[in-house]
């Protein structure tokens, strides 16, 4: 399955020193990986994160857990994904192809509220599912989005084998975002850009953190 494959595929990608989930790491300001929350984690640090004056949500990767658990309580309207269009031929050459069109069903906000200040943190490694969170956050406005654009590659995937068994992957859907635009090749782009540095590395510091950080910490 292709969800099977991109959780294998992440497994292999480079990933920094985080903090404890629901840390507060800054006075009033707690930090989120939302790549690994699950439903019973959420639930219990829920009246933390209400309280709180800001939260950092990191998706910088493939979420293992309940990515989506957590918008339902930014939210304020009810939303849905991009669209997901698979493509259909019936004639050779892709002449008149025509797709079959879908995306998830609305998801309703939830109780209680989380009214403190958010921002997610996204970079080239959220590829797939993470792209689909954070395509939702851009197109519903749920906080600032820091870092640098997501891999710009989502929806099911294709594969065939090559003599030798090597296996030939590419993209099986068209994925178009909330505004029409296609998603293919651009991603999700930030809101505040920021990218770690040679030097910020060396120091054992975490740049976009830090910038997500501030955004969450203004009036």
């Amino acid at each position: 399955r292709s969800q099977d494959y991109a959780e294998a595929s992440a497994r292999h990608l480079l990933t920094d020193k985080r903090p404890e989930n629901y840390a507060e790491i800054r006075p009033g300001i707690l930090y989120v990986n939302i790549s690994e929350i699950d439903a019973v984690g959420l639930k219990s640090n829920l009246s933390k994160l209400v309280a709180a004056k800001g939260i950092v949500c990191d998706l910088r990767g493939y979420p293992s857990g309940d990515a989506l658990g957590l918008l339902p309580y930014i939210a304020t309207k009810p939303f849905t994904s991009a669209h997901w269009n698979i493509p259909v031929y019936l004639l050779p050459d892709q002449k008149k192809v025509t797709y079959n069109r879908s995306r998830w069903p609305l998801t309703q906000p939830e109780t209680p509220h989380i009214g403190g200040k958010v921002a997610f943190l996204t970079d080239g490694r959220a590829i797939s599912y993470a792209e689909s969170c954070m395509a939702i956050v851009e197109a519903y406005k749920l906080g600032e989005i820091v870092g640098s654009p997501t891999a710009g590659t989502n929806g099911n995937i294709n594969f065939f084998i090559l003599p030798g068994n090597y296996r030939l992957i590419f993209t099986g859907m068209q994925v178009i975002r909330h505004d029409d635009k296609p998603h293919h090749g651009h991603g999700i782009e930030p809101t505040v850009v920021a990218e770690p540095t040679i030097k910020g590395i060396a120091a054992g510091r975490d740049e976009v953190l830090e910038k997500a950080i501030e955004a969450v910490s203004k009036p």
